[in-house]
């Protein structure tokens, strides 16, 4: 399940410029670690339209070449799907919040969550016919988790749909969920998400002196801010009230500007 975040007081990335910088320039790695949807790419009104921004995908390629440098995306989305949109060869990635996991030497699956792929699919089945007659309601089946998309749901629908699922998914008990941005996350209830799979990488990874940063941008990004707290830079793209993260940047702009003063330090070594 996803972590409560303690309550910090998170702070505007461009008003801690010497924290960060400091600490990337010190690093003998820096391990970038990135959600998809929202942070590298925009959002958009239907999960099969997504694409990486072109310049963030430029950036990301130029740091991935660099000494010292070692990139994931961890996504809730499938890892296959992450690792087509994103199109970057020779990176981490980390699907279904971090249940899938591959590099160019490791193949990493949750053991559990890989035993419920049949009730999941019958879950899945329950849902569908629930929500068969709400127009707009989207479906994402993930083999390893599930999404239902309401974006395109009439807003006074909204509740009724979380309801529905939050229901269906209590049922079942071997299951739990999420609210995230227009959508309910559907995972196996097994003690594994994005943060265990961050802190899984970072013992894997050749350089013990590896300064981890992270940026996401929704719920289940959570999980990560919390395992990495104290010992990396934690980045939410666009503020929230509560969060675990300790800086923010508004927009995916900033992102882009972010990755770019990275890459500008690091080949100054």
């Amino acid at each position: 399940m996803t972590a409560a975040a303690p309550v910090v007081q998170s702070l505007r990335l461009r008003e801690a410029d010497v924290y960060w910088k400091e600490r990337v320039r010190s690093a003998a790695q820096v391990a970038l670690f990135l959600d998809f949807d929202g942070t590298v790419s925009p959002i958009v009104r239907a999960p099969e339209l997504a694409t990486i921004d072109p310049q963030i995908k430029s950036i990301l390629e130029q740091l991935r070449n660099l000494d010292g440098v070692q990139i994931a995306i961890v996504s809730g989305r499938q890892l296959i799907d992450v690792r087509t949109r994103a199109g970057i060869d020779g990176i981490l990635y980390a699907g279904n919040h971090g249940l899938e996991i591959e590099t160019d030497v490791l193949c990493f699956r949750e053991p559990r969550a890989e035993s419920l792929r049949l009730e999941l699919r019958r879950l899945i089945l329950r849902l569908q016919l629930t929500l068969s007659e709400i127009t707009g309601v989207e479906i994402e089946e993930k083999g390893l988790s599930a999404a239902i998309h309401y974006r395109q749901v009439h807003e006074s629908l909204h509740d009724w749909v979380r309801q529905m699922v939050w229901e269906a998914v209590r049922k079942s008990q071997v299951f739990t969920c999420v609210n995230s941005k227009m959508a309910v996350d559907i995972r196996p209830n097994v003690p594994w998400n994005k943060g265990n799979a961050v802190k899984w990488l970072l013992t894997r990874l050749p350089e013990k002196n590896t300064y981890p940063i992270y940026i996401g941008d929704d719920t289940t990004d959570e999980d990560a801010f919390t395992a990495l707290a104290g010992d990396g830079l934690t980045i939410r793209v666009g503020e929230a009230a509560h969060t675990a993260a300790r800086f923010w940047v508004p927009d995916l702009c900033a992102v882009r500007g972010f990755l770019s003063e990275l890459y500008a330090i690091r080949t100054a070594l």
